[in-house]
This record gives structure tokens, C-alpha cells and sequence, in this order.
């Protein structure tokens, strides 16, 4: 058949499981990437040629209203239907009998979808079915049983194998099975029309995408599910309060009982920001403004708040972090935290610390990392950083261990065989046979190679080191660096930081200030010179680590950005190779850096 020049858009429901987001507004003017989800639903339909588009309104029409009058979609003539007691989907489509004269499209407005519409219409023009469905395997409850190619039960939570998303291409033979007043589904429409016969395709549409915004962590969710479709790979999005925090975690914001005592709000930084004057609420309001922050890999989430109340009735930004009990470093940071600036080295100031909740609240220091200032920064200045960060790092290899041995911080299990071997297998599985599709007879050379630097390693001076050192978790205080992301604090060589450092793909310094950097390293250690000796090794076993976390994390949806540092670490690993040499791991990064 032609594609339909008709839609029946379905934006009349109450959105109850959203509220307080959907008090006042319905839920298809709900923004997705700075969109109301109703435009991306039109755009869809325009780009599969439908011309005439009907809407049904109930609950808060007047945004909806306002938006398709301020914001005509130049190739859809658009009409809409009030209703002003709601009559289901099936109800819908008896009030609009005198707009369904041929077969069109029906679709639920707060669907997220991206599909190509073509395997629906072979259906239809092979089947000649009643309606045609979309279902998808890949999500959602998946209750619905379909057999050859027809569905048998929408509600099957048993014997279903696939979720139906919401969107039909409809015959208006479909009306006469309709209820003839009040409120009615098509779902019970489609089962009367089924014991009269009449059958209902259900169609599985590849490389589609569906997310249903049902709740507040789905509509979150569907945000970083459709950042790379819609363009906006690796960035922050800004949504109410209600719809990234639970009740409990905002209550748990607004009680002065979980603040972090030692870290408290009279410290020099905090003061010298203003007091701003508003209104005492609960903080943060339910639709007050979070940031969500692009994901990392570290099973933990980022949200940046613009205000929240201290005690003493201040308010200040601050970087909210749920965590996962996934990652076991993840329970270390406040007390890793506290150990830090006991020691003397710039970490951001914890405000409050709930670990039942797996909540932690700290000072915001901006969203300028070393990585991302590092373009705009003169060499002058990247050289006087990165002597500033030699210094933490002198400070933390020098003084860490021992003071960590007298108070018994917790750390994470230092390196050993164990994880040396981790770190291998984690490159070789992802990077060489992931990437490269090496032959076995490469990743045994390789194998053996690194086996090799696992040696080196283990005989070398060993300190307490950050283990993740790099430009990425570097932030500012002013002009003074603050260290991030030490959770993974360990035991292990201090070669490893001290490559993870200055070899760092993310900042891809050049050999002249590199070797600069390490000689004022061995200058200023006790055991400088046996650390440099064994630089390169560790360099390899850092960049084979970072190379193995690009590739995992390329993979993941919103982080496909990762991928684009391999080649900067293959070039840096090279350049350790020439002081360490290995040639299978060499042609490896060769293959790597094209």
C-alpha cells in the first residue's frame, strides 16, 4: 500500500505515574532534549509522508494548544480534538470516526520512537490484517503473544515474548467493533474484532528504537538512550528535580542531619561565595532544575545542582553522586575523602554523605576538567600545571602509604599477579581480538610480552597511588588543582600513577615536557631513580589498561565518544615501546594508530 496520509496522535492521558511533573503539564510537552516529545513525534510522521494529523486533548490542553499554534510542522496540516471526559484509546477513535476515512497511523504522543515504517506496510499489503502493530523484543514487559506473524494476546505476562509499542497502522473497519459510548480501548476492540476473525499483525521492525516514558527514571533513561539518535552524544541534560530524585533523596537534601560534619558549610571557599537570598523550601524544589551529567564508567551518577540549602540558610551549587554498590570502590570515597585533605592534597569539600542511600553531596568546582581546558591553555600554563600536579603527586606517593597504614584506611585490593593480569586480559579481549581480530599466534606473543612488564612492575618501588591519574579527574579550585575520582586508591607502583599522568591519551602531552616532568620526579623522590627506570613498563600497562576501558565504554549508549582516544594512546604507547621494547604489542599499536 501508499504510506497513510493520516495520524491520529493520541495526547489526552492523565501521566499520573510523572507527577508532580505532569500537574500542569501533559505529558507529551514533557521536553526530550530540549523538545517537547509531541515534536518529535511529528517529526516522524512528516518524514513518512502523512499530511493530515489529529490530535485528542483532555487533560491540560492549553500547552499543547499554545505549542502546535506557535510551532506549525510546515509539512502537516494539524487538528485537534477536545475531550472533555477521557474515552480511552478506543473512545478516541469513536469521537474521530469523521476524520478516519482510509487507513492511517495511531500513536501514543509520549512514545519515544525512531523505526523505519516499511516493514508495517509490507505486512499490511501481505496479510491484509485489521491493524498492523510494532513490537519489539528488546524492552518493555514483554507480554504479548504472537504467533506466525499474528498476535494472539496483548496480555499474555506468561506465555508473551515481545511488548507492543504503541503504535498501529489501523483500518477504520476497526470503528464498528468500538463500544458505541463512554470509555473504551482499542486493545478491547482488537479482541472482539479477533473472535469475529479478524486479524492483527504484529511486526518486528530491526534496528528500531522504543522507549515508553512511563516514569521518572524512564524519562531519564530514555534521555541517554537517545542521545547519540538525536545527536547529542556525551552531553548533559537539564530536568526538574521530581524527575531524577526520589522523594526520600530530596528529603534527604533538605535534612541538616546528613550533612558531612568535618566538611561543614564555614569553610574558606563557601564563604567566599554570597549568601543568596530566596524563599525557605525544601531544597531542591520537585521542579527546580537538575543537570544530569554524561555517563562514566564507574557505575555512579552525576547531577549538578544549582541551589542547594546548607546549613545556616546558604545556598550554593553542588554535584549530587548516586552510587552502585557494583563497583565496591564506590563505598570508599568519603572516607578516602577525608583522608586526602588530611594529608594536605586539594579534594572537593563533601557536604554530605548518606551511605545507606548510597548518596554523596559535594562542592561544585565547575565543569572545567584539565582534559577539556587543556586546548584553550598556553604551554606556559600547561607547564606550570602539571608541575602542580607532580607535586600532589610527590605528596601522595611519599606520605600515603604510611599514613594510610596508621589510621587502616580501607583500599582496594592492591596490584598483584592478579590484576596485572586483569589489565591484560581486559586489552587482549577487548582491544586485540575485540578491535583488531587478532590471530591467537599475536595474542600469545603479546600475552608473553606483557607478562614480562607485569615482572618489572611488581619489583618496583610501590607507594599508595590514585590508580586513575589522569587530566579527566584533575578539576580546579581557582588556579589550584583538585584531585577527583581516588576511590580506586591502592597499593601499587608508582611508576603507574606517574604514567597515568603524563601518558595520558586525553591530554597526549609531548616527549620534551613528558621527560621534563619525570626528571623533576626523580629529583624529588627518595627512590626517583629506580621509579624512572621502570617508567616505561608502567606506561605500557597503563595504556593497555586505558585502551581495553575505551573500547568497553565506546560500546555502551551515550559513550561512543570513547573510541575516538584509542589512536592517542596507541601513539603514546609506541612512543614507551621504543624505551621497552616488545614488537608484537608494537605492530599491535601501529594497527592501532591508523
Amino acid at each position: 500500500m501508499r504510506p497513510p496520509k493520516k495520524a491520529f496522535v493520541l495526547a489526552a492521558g492523565l501521566g499520573t505515574r510523572l507527577r508532580p511533573l505532569t500537574l500542569e503539564t501533559p505529558k507529551p510537552m514533557l521536553p526530550l532534549w530540549n523538545r517537547p516529545m509531541l515534536a518529535h513525534t511529528l517529526d516522524l510522521l512528516a518524514a513518512w509522508g502523512v499530511r493530515d494529523v489529529l490530535v485528542n486533548l483532555h487533560h491540560a490542553p492549553g500547552p499543547i494548544v499554545r505549542y502546535l499554534a506557535s510551532q506549525p510542522v510546515p509539512a502537516l496540516r494539524i487538528s485537534a480534538v477536545f475531550e472533555p471526559v477521557i474515552l480511552g484509546t478506543g473512545g478516541a477513535l469513536r469521537n474521530a470516526r469523521w476524520f478516519l476515512d482510509q487507513p492511517f497511523w495511531l500513536l501514543n504522543a509520549d512514545v519515544v520512537a525512531d523505526l523505519d515504517p516499511r516493514p508495517l506496510l509490507r505486512a499490511w499489503d501481505r496479510q491484509h490484517p485489521l491493524a498492523a502493530c510494532w513490537l519489539t523484543e528488546d524492552a518493555g514487559p514483554r507480554t504479548v503473544r504472537c504467533q506466525r506473524g499474528f498476535i494472539e494476546d496483548f496480555h499474555d505476562p506468561r506465555g508473551g515474548h515481545a511488548t507492543f509499542c504503541g503504535l498501529h497502522l489501523l483500518d477504520p473497519r476497526i470503528l464498528p467493533f468500538i463500544a458505541p459510548d463512554g470509555f473504551d480501548t482499542i486493545i478491547a476492540a482488537y479482541q472482539r474484532a479477533r473472535r469475529k476473525r479478524h486479524r492483527i499483525a504484529g511486526v518486528f521492525v530491526p534496528g528500531s528504537f522504543w522507549a515508553d516514558i512511563g516514569t521518572p527514571g524512564q524519562y531519564v533513561q530514555a534521555h541517554r538512550d537517545t542521545a547519540r539518535r538525536l545527536g547529542h552524544a556525551g552531553d548533559s541534560f537539564t530536568l526538574p528535580a521530581a524527575a531524577v530524585l526520589t522523594p526520600r533523596e530530596q528529603r534527604l537534601l533538605a535534612s541538616p542531619g546528613h550533612w558531612a560534619s568535618d566538611f561543614g558549610p564555614r569553610t574558606s571557599d563557601l564563604e567566599s561565595r554570597p549568601p543568596v537570598s530566596r524563599p525557605r523550601s525544601p531544597v531542591p524544589c520537585p521542579l527546580s532544575p537538575v543537570e544530569v551529567l554524561p555517563p562514566r564508567g564507574s557505575a555512579r551518577e552525576f547531577f549538578r545542582l544549582p541551589s542547594v540549602r546548607m546549613p545556616g540558610a546558604r545556598l550554593v551549587p553542588a554535584i549530587l553522586v548516586r552510587w552502585s554498590p557494583e563497583r565496591p570502590d564506590n563505598r570508599l570515597y568519603a572516607r578516602h575523602t577525608r583522608f586526602l585533605r588530611s594529608l594536605g592534597l586539594p579534594v572537593p569539600r563533601l557536604l554530605m554523605d548518606a551511605p545507606r542511600d548510597r548518596l554523596l553531596l559535594m562542592e561544585d568546582l565547575g565543569p572545567g576538567t584539565l582534559e577539556t581546558r587543556l586546548p584553550e591553555m598556553a604551554p606556559a600554563d600547561i607547564r606550570r600545571t602539571y608541575r602542580r600536579l607532580l607535586d600532589l603527586t610527590l605528596r601522595l606517593h611519599i606520605a600515603g602509604l604510611p599514613a594510610a597504614r596508621q589510621v587502616r584506611l580501607p583500599l582496594m585490593p592492591a596490584f598483584g599477579p592478579d590484576l596485572y593480569r586483569w589489565e591484560h586480559d581486559y586489552f587482549i579481549r577487548h582491544v586485540l581480538l575485540g578491535r583488531l581480530r587478532a590471530s591467537s599466534r599475536t595474542v600469545a606473543a603479546v600475552a608473553a610480552e606483557l607478562h614480562t612488564v607485569a615482572g618489572d612492575l611488581a619489583a618496583s618501588p610501590q607507594a599508595l597511588i590514585h590508580r586513575d591519574w589522569q587530566s579527566s579527574n584533575v578539576l580546579f579550585r581557582g588556579a589550584q588543582p583538585v584531585m577527583i575520582d581516588f576511590q580506586g586508591m591502592r597499593r601499587g607502583p608508582a611508576a603507574y600513577d606517574l604514567a597515568s599522568l603524563l601518558c595520558d591519551p586525553y591530554a597526549d602531552l609531548p616527549a620534551p615536557l613528558q621527560q621534563g616532568l619525570l626528571r623533576e620526579y626523580e629529583r624529588r623522590h627518595p627512590q626517583g631513580d629506580a621509579i624512572l627506570a621502570v617508567f616505561p613498563a608502567a606506561a605500557v600497562q597503563r595504556l593497555c589498561q586505558a585502551m581495553g576501558a575505551y573500547a568497553v565504554l565506546s560500546r555502551k549508549p551515550g559513550m561512543e565518544s570513547f573510541a575516538r582516544h584509542i589512536p592517542a594512546a596507541a601513539r603514546q604507547l609506541l612512543r614507551a615501546l621504543e624505551a621497552r621494547p616488545l614488537p608484537a604489542l608494537a605492530d599491535a599499536a601501529r594497527r592501532l594508530v591508523r
